[in-house]
C-alpha cells in the first residue's frame, strides 16, 4: 500500500452530484414549463402596431391547433391603410370582418374573443363557440363558430408554424398586451413564471415524477462515476507515467499525408489545369490593396471591388482586411504576377493550416506524455486527412476568390496563434504570448471571427495566468494583465481600420455599401448582428441535417433551409449550409467525444481544453446572429473543432491497448465518410453552385455526372 495520504474530497466535490441533480431537475423543469401553459381567458385585449398593407398577402395573428386541425385568425390586406379580419376553421375557412382603417407604424386597440383560447383538449367541448372582434371601439365581426380543441403550448400569436395556406409565416406588424408586453410566438406574456409552474405541477404530475426520478438517476450516476474515477486515480499511476510515448517522429507520415491532400486542393482551386499563374474573377482585391497601401492610402479603384465596394468620402473601399495584402507586397514591390496570385496563396494557406494542425497534435502528445515525445504515425495521418480533405479547409478550394483567400488565410493565422498561446500556456515564462499576439491580430484582418477566436484564446490564457499568481502579488499581475488587454486591442484594431477608412468604428457599415438599398437596409434595420437571428444560424451550423440523397452523382447534396420559416429572424443572405456534424462528421467526434473523454480521463487536459471552450464563445456567438449563413463560414469552427480533436486523439492513448485498433479503425471510417462528403458539396458547389467558374471546368463537371451515372446505370435527365 501507498504511503501517500489521500487528499479528503473539497465541498464542490461532496456535492456535485445533488447539484448535478438539482441542474438535470432545473433543466427538465424548464424546458417543461416552456410548453405549459394555463387556458387563456375567453377574451383578449392587445394592442397591434401595423406595418404598411401590401395586398392581397394575408398573416396571422393568432395560430391554434396542428397541422388539418387548426384554427387561425388572419389580418387581410385591402391597401396600405385598410383591411379585414377572417377566421379559417381548417378545411372549411369561417367568417370576415367589416373593414378597417388602420395607421401604418401606428396602436389600434383589438378585443377578441375566440374558442381557441380555452379549447383545451380534454374540457367540454361544444359543436360551436362564439367569436367577437371589437376594433377600436367598434364591433366588427361577431359569430358563432367551429373550433379544434388544443394542447397548452399549440397556440402562437403573430407566427403560423401550424402551416396551411390561410395566412404567410409570420405578421410584419407588433402586438402587445395592455400591460405594453410584447407577444410573439407562445402566449408566455400572459402569465408569469409562478403560474405556469403552478400549471405544470397540478395538470402534469407524471411529468413532474418523472423529471423527480431522471434527476435522482443523474445525481446518483455522478456519484458513482465520482467514486469510481477516485478509485482508478488511488490505483493507477500518473497519465504522464503510463503513456511513455513515440520515440520516432513521424514526419515522414505527416509530409505524405500532407502531400497528398496538397495535390488534391491543387487539382480543386485550378479546376484541373494544375495552373497558378492565371487571373481569377474578383480575385484582384488584395494586389489593388497591396498598391494602395505602397502608396500610403487605403481605398482602391473601382476595379479592384466591384460590386462589394463601399463608398465614402469620394473614394471606394473594402471591408476585407489588409493581411493578405501585406503578404503580396513583395510581389508588388517588383511587380511580379499582379492580379495571378489568388489561387497560390490560397495552396499557402491550405498548407501552412496543415502544419499547425500537426504541431498542435505534437503539443497535445507532449502534455501528455510529460516529455520530448511524438504522436502515433496512424494519429497523424487521421487528424491531417481529416482537416485538409475532411472539413470546410478543403471545401474553399471550390472557387479561388476573395471571399475563400479571406477565410483560408484567416484559420492558418487563427491556428498558428493558439498553437503559441497554448505553448505560452504551458510555459508562462516564455515569449510565445508575442507570436500568438502577432498571428492573432494578422488573422483579425483576414476574417474577423476565426480571429477573435484567437485572440480570445489569448486572452483566456492571460486570465488563466492571473489567476494562477492572484496570491503574488501586483507586480506578478502585470504581465497576464497587460498580454489580456493587447489581446483585446488586437480584435478592436479591426474596428479601428475601419475608423480609419469610414469614419464610424462599425467594421462592415452597410449604408455605405453598393448594393445596399433602403429596402434591403431595412429588412436587417441596417446591422449586421440580431439576436433574433440565433436559432436559424444555430439549426444551420449546429443541429438541422440540411442535406439529401439522391441517386445522381455526387449523391449528397445541401439543401438550404428559408429564412421565412423563422419568423423572427433578420437574414440577408442565406446559402445552402451543411451543419457541422453532417459536414465533417470524423472532425466532430473527434473534437467532442474525445474533448469529453480528455476532460474526465486526462486532468493536465483539463486547462487548453476550457480555455479552447471559453474562447470559441465570442466567436460562435457572432456568427450565430449574424445577417449571412454560408457553408464557406463553416470554416470559423474549424480551429476550435481541430485543436480539441489533437487533445481528443491524444488522449486515446489512455484507453487499454486492445481497444486502440476498433477506435482507429472507427475514427478512419468516420474520416473517411468526411472526406467524400466534403468531395461531393465541394465539386458541387464548384459546378453548378458559385459564379465565375471558368466554363470548361463546369463543363467538365457535367460530363463526370454523366460518366459516373451512366456507368453505374443511373438514367439522368
Amino acid at each position: 500500500m501507498s504511503d501517500t495520504p489521500t487528499k479528503p474530497p473539497g465541498p464542490l466535490h461532496r456535492f456535485l452530484p445533488s447539484l448535478i441533480g438539482l441542474a438535470t431537475f432545473a433543466a427538465l423543469a424548464l424546458f417543461c414549463l416552456s410548453r405549459s401553459f394555463p387556458p387563456l381567458p375567453r377574451e383578449l385585449t392587445l394592442e397591434l402596431k401595423f406595418p404598411s398593407g401590401t395586398p392581397p398577402r394575408s398573416e396571422p395573428l393568432v395560430s391554434s391547433g396542428t397541422f388539418g386541425q387548426a384554427d387561425f385568425l388572419v389580418i387581410n390586406y385591402l391597401d396600405r391603410t385598410t383591411a379585414t379580419f377572417s377566421y379559417d376553421y381548417w378545411g372549411f375557412g369561417g367568417p370576415t370582418s367589416a373593414p378597417v382603417t388602420f395607421v401604418p407604424g401606428g396602436r389600434h386597440i383589438l378585443r377578441v374573443t375566440m374558442p381557441a383560447f380555452d379549447a383545451l383538449a380534454g374540457a367540454p367541448k361544444t359543436a360551436t363557440a362564439p367569436l367577437r372582434l371589437e376594433f377600436d371601439g367598434r364591433v366588427i365581426l361577431s359569430q358563432a363558430v367551429a373550433y379544434h380543441p388544443r394542447l397548452s403550448d399549440q397556440i402562437t400569436f403573430g407566427e403560423n408554424p401550424v402551416g396551411g395556406t390561410t395566412a404567410g409565416g409570420f405578421f410584419r406588424g407588433d402586438i402587445f398586451t395592455t400591460a405594453q408586453r410584447e407577444v410573439r410566438g407562445t402566449p408566455s406574456a400572459f402569465f408569469s413564471w409562478p403560474a405556469r409552474l403552478g400549471t405544470w405541477l397540478a395538470a402534469k404530475p407524471g411529468e413532474v415524477v418523472v423529471a423527480a426520478l431522471l434527476a435522482l438517476a443523474a445525481a446518483f450516476l455522478s456519484f458513482r462515476t465520482q467514486r469510481w474515477l477516485a478509485h482508478r486515480r488511488a490505483a493507477a499511476p500518473a497519465a504522464a507515467q503510463v503513456f511513455a510515448g513515440h520515440a520516432r517522429p513521424p514526419h515522414a507520415w505527416f509530409l505524405a499525408t500532407a502531400a497528398l491532400c496538397a495535390l488534391a486542393f491543387a487539382a480543386v482551386v485550378t479546376g484541373g489545369s494544375f495552373r497558378f499563374n492565371v487571373p481569377e474573377s474578383f480575385g484582384s482585391f488584395y494586389d489593388y490593396q497591396a498598391a494602395s497601401l505602397m502608396h500610403g492610402r487605403l481605398d482602391v479603384p473601382s476595379a479592384a471591388v466591384d460590386s462589394e465596394a463601399f463608398a465614402f468620402g469620394g473614394k471606394l473601399y473594402g471591408y476585407f482586411g489588409p493581411t493578405p495584402a501585406l503578404l503580396r507586397l513583395p510581389f508588388t514591390l517588383f511587380d511580379l504576377a499582379f492580379g495571378h496570385l489568388s489561387r497560390s496563396f490560397m495552396l499557402g494557406y491550405y498548407l501552412a493550416s496543415l502544419a499547425a494542425v500537426y504541431a498542435l497534435l505534437v503539443q497535445a502528445s507532449r502534455l501528455l506524455s510529460g516529455r520530448a515525445t511524438w504522436p502515433a504515425p496512424v494519429d497523424v495521418v487521421l487528424l491531417v486527412a481529416g482537416a485538409g480533405l475532411g472539413s470546410t479547409l478543403f471545401f474553399v478550394s471550390s472557387r479561388a476568390y476573395i471571399y475563400h483567400e479571406a477565410i483560408a488565410c484567416g484559420v492558418a493565422f487563427a491556428l498558428w496563434s493558439a498553437w503559441a498561446s497554448l505553448r505560452w500556456l504551458s510555459s508562462p515564462r516564455s515569449l510565445a504570448w508575442l507570436g500568438a499576439l502577432l498571428l492573432g491580430t494578422l488573422s483579425v484582418h483576414s476574417r474577423p471571427p476565426v480571429g477573435l477566436f484567437a485572440l480570445s484564446v489569448l486572452g483566456c490564457v492571460a486570465a488563466v495566468h492571473l489567476w494562477s499568481q492572484r496570491q503574488a502579488g501586483p507586480r506578478a499581475w502585470l504581465r497576464p494583465t497587460a498580454i489580456g488587454l493587447l489581446s483585446v486591442f488586437g480584435v478592436l484594431s479591426f474596428n479601428g481600420l475601419s475608423y480609419l477608412k469610414f469614419k464610424t468604428f462599425d467594421g462592415a457599415p452597410l449604408k455605405y455599401h453598393v448594393q445596399y438599398h433602403p429596402e434591403r437596409l431595412a429588412r436587417i434595420d441596417g446591422k449586421n448582428f440580431h439576436l433574433a437571428n440565433f436559432r436559424y444560424n444555430f439549426d444551420g451550423y449546429v443541429w438541422r441535417p440540411n442535406f439529401l440523397f439522391r441517386p445522381t452523382f455526387p449523391y449528397v447534396f445541401i439543401e438550404g433551409r428559408n429564412p421565412n420559416d423563422y419568423p423572427l429572424a433578420k437574414i440577408d443572405l442565406a446559402e445552402p449550409t451543411l451543419a457541422l456534424p453532417y459536414a465533417m462528421p470524423g472532425l466532430v467526434v473527434l473534437a467532442v467525444a474525445g474533448g469529453l473523454f480528455a476532460l474526465v480521463r486526462w486532468p493536465a487536459a483539463r486547462r487548453p481544453l476550457g480555455v479552447l471552450a471559453v474562447a470559441a464563445l465570442p466567436m460562435a456567438a457572432a456568427l450565430f446572429m449574424a445577417v449571412a449563413l454560408s457553408q464557406r463560414y463553416t470554416a470559423d469552427f474549424c480551429p476550435a473543432l481541430l485543436i480539441a480533436a489533437a487533445f481528443g486523439l491524444a488522449s486515446a492513448e489512455l484507453l487499454p491497448r486492445r481497444l486502440h485498433r476498433p477506435l482507429r479503425l472507427g475514427l478512419a471510417g468516420l474520416t473517411f465518410v468526411s472526406i467524400l462528403i466534403t468531395a461531393a458539396i465541394t465539386l458541387h458547389y464548384q459546378g453548378e453552385g458559385v459564379w465565375g467558374v471558368p466554363k470548361e471546368v463546369t463543363d467538365r463537371y457535367q460530363a463526370l455526372r454523366k460518366t459516373v451515372d451512366t456507368v453505374l446505370g443511373f438514367n439522368r435527365p
